[in-house]
Formats: C-alpha cells, structure tokens, sequence
C-alpha cells in the first residue's frame, strides 16, 4: 500500500506542476499577443477598503470582475449590486484609477470597492416578560450578536415572540420593538445597536365552549371528536388542553371542510367563527361558535378517461379508487389522478398531465368525473445530483440509485430510489427526490437529492441492580454510516459485581461490499457468566467469532445469506467443553420502508444453522427459524402504525449428542412475552414449574442434624437416568406479538411514542419430559398471554422503552404483573 501510495502521490504532483506550467505558458503567450491599448483596459488590481480582511476575501469571491480582465461598467455595476445584496453594508461604491507599471508592476487598473458597515448588534434585550420562559423566547429567535443591522429580520423576530406566545395560550399579547444606538469603546469597533422587544402581556385565555349549530347529518359531538381544539377540563395545568389558539381554530375549520368533502358534501360552507371573549383578572376565556350548512351529500356517477390513453381504457378503470355509485369524494379523484400519472410514469412519460374534469347533476346528486390525459413527450435522464450531505459519501448514495444518467426515466424506479435512501436511516425520514427538467432541452430531466442528514451515532450507559447479579452495568457504542462509507461498527461491554458477568462484543457491518450488491458482516464476543442452571458448572466462557455474507435473488428485497461461525464454551467447574461450528443459510424478504421509524413494510426471514458434522466440533445440532414481522399505517400522516410479528424455531440434534442447555429455548420478558420475568418460560421442568411443584423434606444425616431439603414432587421415584432426561428449556418455540404505535403529541414527529400490545408464546420440551412428570403437552396454540401498555422515548442514546405487561392467564403462585424498561431499537 506504501509503494502505491508512493506512486500515486507522484504521478499526481507531476500532472498538478504540468498543469501549472502549461497555464503560466498561455498567460506568457497571451500577454505576448494583446496590444498595449488592450494592457490599460485590464484590470490590474481589486481593493477592497472598509471592512475586514474575512469579508473582503467573501467580497472578492463573490464579484464578477477579475484581476487581468478587460474592466466593465456592466460588471462593476453588478459587482455593486452582489454586494449590497449581502446585507453587510449600507453604502457601497466603485472607483476605478489607471496604474501605472511602477505602482502595481504591470499598466492597467485598479478597481476599488469602498464600502460603508451597517452597525453591528450588540445585545437583545426582553423587557416585560413575566408570563414564559425568557429562554424558551430566546431560543426560538433568530437575532445573533454582532449580526448586521437588518430591519427586516428586527420584523421577523418580533413576529417570532408573538407567534410563541399566541402558542402558548396568550393571544392578547402585544410586541413592540425599539432600535438603540450602543456606544463603541474603540473606534475600531464600528457602529453599534441594542434591539429590545418590549412586551405588554395578557392573560392567559382558555377555551371554555365550542358550539356548532346548522348541522343535519353529522351531530355536534362527531365533529368535536376530530378537530384539533379541545375545551378546558380538568387536567387543563397538566397538559395545557383547552388553550385557545388562533392557529388551531383555522386547523380545525379546515378540518371540518375536508371531513364533509370527504363524505360527498361538495357545497358545505363554514361561516366565519363568532369568537366571544370574557375577561378575568386571572385568566381569560373564549367561547367559538360555528355555523354549518352542510348542503346536500352528492355520489359518484360516470367514471371514464379520454385523451392519450395506452393500452386498454377498461385496464385504466379497474385500478380507479372513485367508484360510480359510491359517495363521491375529491380526495380519492386526486389519488387516482396520482395513480394514472404514476402508471405513465413508468412508461417514461414524465411530463404527463391528468386533469380531472368533473360534471355535476343536482337532479340526481351526482359528479361525473372524466380524466383528460394529455402524455407529452417521453423524458430521459440528465444529471443525477446530490446536496446536503455533509458525511456521506456521494458514492453511497449514488448506489442507491436505480436510475441512471442517459436511460429512459422510470417513475417506479424514482419512487424505489427514494425508499432505498429512506431505508438506509442516515437521513431524516421523508426523502424526497426533485425532479427538474432542463429549460433548453425538453426531454431531459435532472434528479437532485435534498438530504438532511439524521444521528447516526449512539451511545447507551446502564447501570442496575439484582439480587443474583448484583450491581451491573454496560456500555454500547454504536455508529452507523462510519466515515461516511456506509458501515455500521458496534462495540459494547456488559458486567455484573456478582456471578462474573462479563461480556464483550465488536461487530462490523457493510451493506455493500466494494459497492456491489453482496453485504457482509464480521463479529467476535467474548463472555464470562456463572452457570445459574441446575447444572453449577461453575464459570462458563465463550468465545465466539464469524462472518456472513447476504445477496439479492432475483430482486432487491429477497436476499439469501451465509453465516459462518464458532464458538467455544468453557466450564470451569466440569468437564464436556463445548465446540460448536456452525454454518447458517438464510432467505430474507425485507421491504420495510425505515429501519427507525416504519410505516409500513413486510419483513420475513427463514434460516437453518447446521452445527456439528460435517464441519467439526463436538455438537452435533440443526435449528431452524422462520421470522415474520409486518407494518401497517393506519391513518394518513402515518402516526398511527400497527405492527404484527411473530417467530418460530425447532432444534433438532444429530448423531446422537444432547441438545446445551444455553442453545433450549425460554421466552418471557421485555422482547417477547412481556409480563413474564425473563426466560421463566421453559417448558416443563422450568424454573417457574419446579417452584409452583415445589415440597419439603426433612432429612437426618449420618451425625443426626436434621436438613430441609427441596424437591419437585413431580419427580419423586424416577431413576437416576429418567432425572437426567429432565432439563430446562424447550426444543421448539413460538413467539406472537401485536402493538399498535400512536404518538402521545400532536407534533406528528413526536419522538414520544405509546402503545398497547398484546404478547403470547410459549415453549415445548421432548415428548418424554411430560410422559415423565405427568404433564400433558401443550398444543401450538397452548400459549401464555399478556397485555399492556407502554411508552417509547426516542433518543440520540437508543429507544428507551417503558413498558407494563399484565398476564392475562394467571396462575396461582404468580404475579399478576411486571414493569420492565430497556434500553433498545425501536422494533
């Protein structure tokens, strides 16, 4: 790499001084070439006075005169002009003077810009704030110290207050804003002013009654049930419900226009809302009246399409939302209206119009709606441009692409491109792809990616306490998109003060090995943890270490994937160390549309990890894993989603060897049935059915002391070989879970989210266990329940999750309940 670097290095200083030589080679020529008359119409030199050295250097940057350019007026004036534009100075002017060679070294002339600073801003000040927070004010404005003076910005901070206030329930609120001139110590200082915003605040004003009258079909209480404004109750202090807000009531009538639209009143009017005010010495209140007239409630009649239509008309209509006969709803005619330009779309025709032309027929209360097509001419790509990225590299998103420059446009494969960006979660959510055709060449298209970059870095610290394990405690750090390239690099810690806990764990992603298709993954971790099965086998260390590599089938979502891995188990307190290498194809279907924030999206995977033979160790083993999980919106902003997921999983050892206890199964907990204390899930000789069969004995030994020993009387008279059969854990599992997500905020970007869920799941051990204890053994749909409710915080450190989970099948010696909280992704 030394001697590459090495050559690379020189090649490039050799082509960099050739370059260098051969422009100083047309300058000399250029300069033997042009007339003396031409030498005094250059410019030989640009000075700027009045300013510092930094904005000079932003003045010469910007202008479009140039040292060694024939001098225009039309340019100076211009030049002029760029300047003024920057909003830096308040007087600027050009003055030009003839060099000679002894002044500047070469004949021509010098151009001097001369301008005047705008006084710079010392220091804002509030003045009458009592009612919020002076911080919440300044952290909103946009006014910064040393800014020049700028009347319009003075305007728009102002606004800024009131805006902010009126947010807060105080629309009576007035701002004032005063300009003082602020003395300067030194002369060199410039100019400077003060802004003080003085305020003259009002009560607080509450929305005590809304009131709707007019309305026939739909009542007063199904109109309150959706708009936004809410009257004051009694948890009005707590969460602020019940303010008024100006802005909200404009929401709302907007609200309910769409609402009636939506159900086929296509004349509703909203007259203007009389807003009664009553004054209090503490607080203020409102009453909103609204008045409706709904009309009549009109239905779909003739559906057809006419113009440029491709293939067949019928095959047009079949995929329409509109449906004759049903109650006509604008809102649906602009999806199909979506939906046919999206099928033009992908044919190429980028510049298709759809116009919706309607008919209305108050006779009969219906709306005939033809969709005029007008195709235009097919579009090809031009320029496929990048802004906004300041991390990521170009070449990570330029691979995303599924258009390329020169080919036919494709409108699905727009639409792809933009989810592949969204999908890879280094960019806020709701990328969005521009297109912008060229002025002088109309079949020629450019893409541009606006991006704004999201935290692709975590850090998680935790620190808790147990009976068994002590104080303990861990440590994550997670960084995705490292360097800009893509990758994703994990390293975390866990440790326990008890039962040598400890575990340590580096795992390095990349999504796209040399850019290509195929991704891969390399991991080793490290652990120390005491043996807490009934087997005390003392202290058992693992190492384990592996890599996968994943490739698209056919298309992008199914991929087909290889793990190859090993790992040592270590007991210190026993014999049989474990040696498993294991070799694990997978198939994953994957069109989630966010790896933090899904909408929507199926997401399933099917995977078989052979351990043991013919790839050595002294395990012997086959699992298999099937994976389901899908996303649903339920609503139109995508804030309300339901999630399903569910999970199976069989062992099955081979040639004989006994399945490890650390590979059985246990389910229960915070991942997967919550309600339930971790693992405690375990089929029959579980801890927790060793406990709820739990019995005493008082044994005497050989010296006549007398010990209580426990037992599982389920056990009582097999031989030594039957109890060796029994053993914790299940060799099949299957795991359900429902939520459904809702943020606790009206900010549809909330990053507090709740929800409900309902979880079950449940274990099966071999068929001899249960012969053995006299148990009977569970069906598939034999489950334990539970249900609950929680709430997620999304944070730069994780997802921290709150939940509580209440078992819905009790039984006798059990809690009723758990609450439990993580640390974790957010599905």
């Amino acid at each position: 790499m030394n001697l590459l670097s090495s050559v690379f290095s020189f090649l490039f200083a050799f082509v960099f001084m050739g370059y260098l030589c051969l422009s100083n080679f047309n300058q000399v020529l250029y300069a033997q070439t042009t007339s003396s008359a031409d030498l005094f119409s250059l410019i030989s030199e640009i000075e700027i006075k009045g300013t510092s050295e930094l904005e000079s250097s932003q003045i010469l940057f910007l202008i479009e005169s140039q040292v060694g350019e024939p001098l225009s007026s039309k340019a100076v004036r211009r030049d002029i002009h760029s300047i003024y534009q920057m909003k830096l100075f308040e007087d600027v002017q050009a003055e030009v003077k003839l060099q000679d060679s002894e002044e500047s070294g070469a004949k021509g002339y010098l151009l001097r810009f001369v301008v005047k600073e705008r006084p710079r801003l010392s220091e804002v000040k509030l003045v009458g704030v009592m009612l919020v927070e002076r911080t919440e004010i300044e952290e909103k404005m946009t006014l910064v110290q040393y800014d020049p003076f700028d009347q319009e910005k003075i305007a728009i901070n102002e606004q800024i207050i009131l805006e902010f206030y009126r947010s807060e329930g105080y629309p009576g609120v007035r701002v004032k804003s005063r300009v003082e001139v602020v003395e300067s110590r030194l002369e060199s200082e410039g100019k400077k002013f003060r802004v003080v915003f003085e305020m003259e605040e009002k009560p607080r004003v509450y929305l005590s009654d809304i009131y709707i009258s007019g309305t026939k079909y739909y009542s007063e209480l199904d109109i309150k049930r959706f708009i936004l404004s809410s009257e004051i109750d009694c948890v009005a202090w707590a969460n602020q419900s019940g303010l008024f807000r100006e802005e909200m009531i404009n929401q709302d009538l907007s609200l309910i226009t769409q609402h009636y639209l939506k159900n086929g009143f296509i004349n509703v009017f909203i007259e203007k809302p009389d807003v009664t005010l009553i004054h209090n010495p503490d607080y203020s209140r409102v009453d909103v009246r609204l008045n409706i007239t709904e009309g009549d409630q009109y239905y779909s009649g003739k559906i057809s399409v006419s113009g440029d239509i491709l293939g067949k008309k019928e095959k047009l209509l079949e995929g329409l939302l509109l449906e004759q006969g049903e109650i006509y709803n604008p809102f649906l005619q602009n999806r199909d209206r979506s939906g046919i330009s999206e099928i033009y779309y992908e044919r190429g025709y980028a510049f298709v119009r759809v116009v919706p032309e309607t008919k209305v027929h108050k006779e009969t209360k219906t709306v005939d709606v033809t969709y005029r097509i007008l195709k235009g001419e097919k579009a090809y790509i031009g320029r496929l441009e990048i802004a906004g990225n300041k991390e990521t590299r170009d070449h990570v998103i330029r691979r995303e692409f599924e258009l390329q420059e020169e080919e036919l446009f494709n409108g699905k494969k727009l639409r792809l491109s933009q989810e592949n960006l969204n999908r890879l979660g280094f960019f806020q959510s709701g990328v969005i792809l521009e297109r912008s055709p060229r002025d002088q060449e109309d079949n020629l298209l450019d893409i541009m990616a606006r991006l704004k970059e999201a935290q692709t870095g975590t850090f998680q610290a935790q620190v808790g306490y147990s009976d068994f394990s002590g104080f303990s405690g861990g440590v994550t750090l997670s960084k995705g998109n490292l360097l800009g390239s893509g990758r994703t690099l994990r390293i975390s810690a866990q440790f326990a003060e008890q039962s040598v806990q400890q575990k340590f764990d580096i795992t390095l992603i990349d999504p796209r090995l040399f850019d290509s298709q195929v991704s891969g993954s390399v991991f080793t971790t490290r652990s120390k943890v005491q043996d807490s099965t009934e087997f005390e086998r003392g202290i058992i260390t693992e190492n384990n270490y592996g890599f996968s590599l994943a490739m698209p089938l056919y298309f992008r979502n199914l991929r087909f994937g290889t793990q190859i891995s090993s790992l040592d188990r270590i007991y210190s307190d026993s014999g049989g160390d474990i040696y498993k290498h294991s070799v694990s194809p997978s198939l994953t279907y994957n069109t989630v549309n966010h790896p933090v924030f899904p909408s929507g999206g199926l997401k399933t995977s099917f995977r078989v990890i052979q351990t043991g033979t013919p790839f050595g160790g002294n395990i012997q083993l086959r699992e298999y894993r099937l994976q389901y999980q899908q996303f649903w919106a339920m609503n139109q902003n995508n804030t309300l989603i339901l999630m399903a997921k569910g999970r199976f999983g069989l062992l099955q050892d081979q040639g004989g060897s006994p399945i490890p206890s650390e590979d059985r199964y246990r389910v229960g907990g915070i991942d997967s049935v919550r309600g339930h204390y971790y693992y405690r899930i375990a089929g029959p000789y579980g801890p927790s059915e060793q406990l709820r069969n739990r019995e005493y004995r008082v044994i005497t030994d050989e010296l006549g002391y007398q010990q209580t020993k426990t037992y599982d009387s389920r056990a009582v008279g097999l031989s030594t070989n039957e109890l060796q059969e029994l053993k914790s854990g299940g060799i099949s599992e299957r795991v359900f879970n429902l939520e459904l997500l809702f943020p606790l905020s009206q900010d549809e970007n909330s990053f507090v989210r709740g929800l409900v869920f309902m979880d079950a799941g449940n274990v099966n051990a071999e068929s001899r266990q249960y012969q053995l204890l006299g148990e009977t053994e569970p069906g598939i749909f034999d489950l334990r329940k539970s249900a609950g409710f929680g709430v997620r915080v999304i944070t730069p450190m994780g997802v921290l999750r709150f939940e509580y989970g209440s078992k819905l099948d009790k039984r006798p010696d059990e809690t009723p309940d758990r609450f439990e909280f993580t640390v974790s992704g957010l599905f």
